[in-house]
């Protein structure tokens, strides 16, 4: 039975290496090689062509509505309310609303508590759209009782993020840690 010769001669096996390495540098360096045969810098700025124009303009006449000019929730002032300080106040604007965040200090600890608070809020802050309420405690190193979101008006309840209007009617929303 006849063998192949090429097993025989080590000198045409390495060229056949060399050979079949050559071909794989070359066909390597061809998928490297950019396409369009320029050469590609990156300290010249490639040149761009123009975007193309919109098949369509798309054009919008819609105006986001106001919120209706509208106080919600009642604004008297509730009895039995837990002693609290408003530690600090900032007053703030967005869109026509005018809102503050106030830090009550407050030894309140319930739910039940902390809405009374909130309702004094209300009253205190009634010429204000939206007012936000963190309750801490101060003697107890600053322990977080909860917190309140007020809004007196539509634009009050945009304000604090409700942009399909007012989760409630009261006016508040009280959360205490507890």
């Amino acid at each position: 039975m006849p063998q192949a010769k090429l097993f025989r001669m080590p000198k045409a096996r390495f060229i056949l290496y060399i050979a079949s390495s050559v071909a794989l540098l070359v066909l390597g360096g061809s998928f490297l090689w950019p396409p369009g045969g320029g050469r590609v810098s990156a300290v010249e700025p490639p040149e761009l062509r123009s975007a193309p124009e919109p098949y369509v303009a798309v054009r919008s006449d819609y105006v986001t509505p106001d919120p209706p000019d509208v106080s919600i929730g009642s604004f008297r002032r509730p009895e039995d309310v837990p002693d609290y300080r408003i530690l600090e106040a900032y007053k703030s604007e967005r869109n026509g609303a005018h809102g503050a965040t106030l830090t009550v200090d407050t030894k309140a600890t319930t739910e039940a508590d902390l809405t009374l608070i909130a309702r004094d809020l209300k009253v205190r802050y009634a010429d204000l759209d939206s007012v936000s309420v963190e309750f801490i405690d101060s003697k107890d190193f600053l322990n977080y009782r909860g917190g309140a979101l007020i809004f007196n008006t539509a634009a009050g309840a945009y304000f604090q993020g409700f942009v399909y209007g007012p989760p409630n009617n009261q006016g508040y929303l009280v959360n205490s840690a507890d």
